[in-house]
């Protein structure tokens, strides 16, 4: 069992190495990686979490002092009340943004995954998608573990496969045997004294062994 990993760094590596020979071809690497890619364009993931962390701190200030100038111009106290108000709006607001982006580009690389290992299984490849080495299930999907996520998809091959198929693509079946292996012509001495005799059971013979005397034989082959 050998694998190959394909990080993603905002898309996934598409170089074709040589670990991927006898396994997959150029264009199917290339096609399969393009769906990948594909899917993280249109739902690209978050982002790190410390971009995010950032932009909510710049909104937490840009908010306190826009009320504090507020506070200031109208002298009304109540306006102060609604700064805490707006800082935990703007928190939820931001974790489920963050959530629900990090969850669809999730979602759409493990659907691709499923749906490529149903059919290349039966070749023995196997794609595994993980987020800082660890594999995403949907059990897993809604992890929040670590400050930044890094993905990559794990090709799997399994060598007994390829084991298999190199057995069966040498090995001869018994009916090609048959077919294919054609018998050597025999030798048929036909003896003139029976020939005239019409005798059939004394028409064919053996071969006279070497110390016998010679006869009045003519060697015949037949294919």
């Amino acid at each position: 069992m050998k694998s190959v990993r394909l990080s993603f760094r905002k898309k996934f590596d598409d170089q074709y190495t040589f670990d991927l020979q006898n396994n997959l071809t150029v264009h199917d690497f290339h096609s399969i990686v393009g769906l990948f890619n594909q899917a993280a364009r249109l739902r690209p993931p978050p982002g790190p979490k410390l971009f995010w962390i950032g932009t909510l701190l710049t909104m937490w200030m840009t908010a306190s002092i826009s009320f504090y100038l507020c506070w200031i111009h109208f002298e009304n106290p109540y306006i102060l009340v609604a700064l805490p108000a707006s800082i935990i709006t703007s928190s939820f607001f931001m974790a489920w943004l963050h959530r629900s982006r990090r969850t669809k580009f999730e979602r759409n690389i493990l659907e691709i995954c499923s749906r490529l290992n149903a059919t290349e299984n039966i070749r023995g490849i196997n794609f595994r998608f993980n987020k800082n080495g660890v594999d995403v299930t949907p059990f897993r999907i809604q992890s929040l573990s670590g400050i930044k996520s890094v993905y990559a998809i794990d090709i799997e091959f399994d060598d007994r496969y390829n084991a298999l198929k190199s057995r069966q693509f040498n090995r001869r079946s018994r009916s090609e045997d048959d077919v294919g292996y054609i018998l050597p012509p025999k030798s048929v001495y036909f003896n003139n004294q029976f020939a005239d005799e019409k005798d059939s059971q004394d028409m064919f013979q053996e071969s006279p062994p070497c110390w016998s005397p010679p006869y009045n034989e003519k060697a015949h082959t037949f294919v």
